[in-house]
């Protein structure tokens, strides 16, 4: 795999899954990573975003940012 040229970010290659019921949230896809079937939430302070899991409803955080 090639190393990340400077500002770049590595993409998780594992799925994120829902610590409650294990349903897969983040993908790796073909261009990026995939959220799938999922609400998002993003904190107005952080940038964060969470997922809603669409099984149990549970939030997970996922590799994602806003920035303005």
């Amino acid at each position: 795999m090639a190393r990340p040229a400077a500002g770049e970010l590595m993409l998780p290659v594992e799925p994120r899954r829902c610590p409650t019921c294990r349903t897969k949230i983040v993908v790796p896809g073909d261009e990026g990573l995939l959220v799938k079937n999922a609400i998002l939430r993003v904190s107005a302070e952080t940038g964060h975003a969470s997922a809603k899991c669409p099984r149990c409803k549970t939030w997970v955080e996922v590799p994602l940012t806003y920035r303005k």
